[in-house]
């Protein structure tokens, strides 16, 4: 499965809000400011996003930076946090992020390589993790974990990199989840691989 060319700019679209620098002015200019954050943030030039964000050109964004974008605005979008739901915290127990939804703690908990609970405002949703939400989580830390590269992941899902990370994001709209047979079959290769070498 591969990502359709006009599915990225709508994706990139969805991101750019919490790349302007100036998220709470009413000033005009909002895309604009929007556009040359995440240039900044990418270390690209503006005209460079904006031809990733226009279904008209022909210019994508790679794989990597997308997860680099995506990522980003996962942590960005935790910090506009008002009331704190869920936490997250090292290994150590200190405090890394605080998100308003579980989706947003599960996957800075795995891209970090940490753990996430709840506050007393969010205790009650915890119950309402569900089995998708495990799988994607359980690919995050397998993707994270780099035992097995992304381009044999990709193989076994028969998807491309932007697939990939996808299939990782939580609480967007194009929502996607890995299959269970095939995430178990990955998991499996990894821990015989991981057994051998030990």
């Amino acid at each position: 499965m591969k990502m359709k060319k006009n599915e990225m700019p709508l994706r990139l679209r969805e991101f750019l809000p919490m790349f302007d620098t100036e998220r709470r002015s009413k000033k005009p200019g909002k895309f604009r400011r929007q556009v040359e954050g995440m240039a900044d943030f990418l270390g690209k030039q503006p005209r460079t996003v904006e031809a990733y964000c226009s279904t008209s050109e022909d210019r994508t964004i790679s794989a990597d930076d997308y997860w680099r974008v995506s990522v980003e605005w996962v942590k960005r979008k935790s910090r506009s946090t008002s009331e704190a739901r869920f936490i997250v915290l090292d290994d150590n127990g200190d405090q890394l992020y605080e998100t308003q939804t579980m989706g947003q703690a599960s996957f800075l908990a795995d891209v970090e390589g940490a753990f996430w609970g709840t506050t007393p405002v969010g205790a009650w949703q915890k119950m309402h993790f569900t089995a998708a939400a495990g799988r994607r989580s359980r690919l995050r830390r397998l993707v994270r974990d780099g035992i097995v590269g992304n381009h044999v992941i990709c193989a076994i899902f028969e998807f491309d990199a932007f697939c990939l990370v996808d299939y990782q994001l939580e609480d967007v709209d194009w929502l996607s989840t890995p299959d269970e047979l095939r995430l178990h079959q990955l998991e499996t290769w990894v821990r015989n691989t991981t057994g051998e070498a030990a």
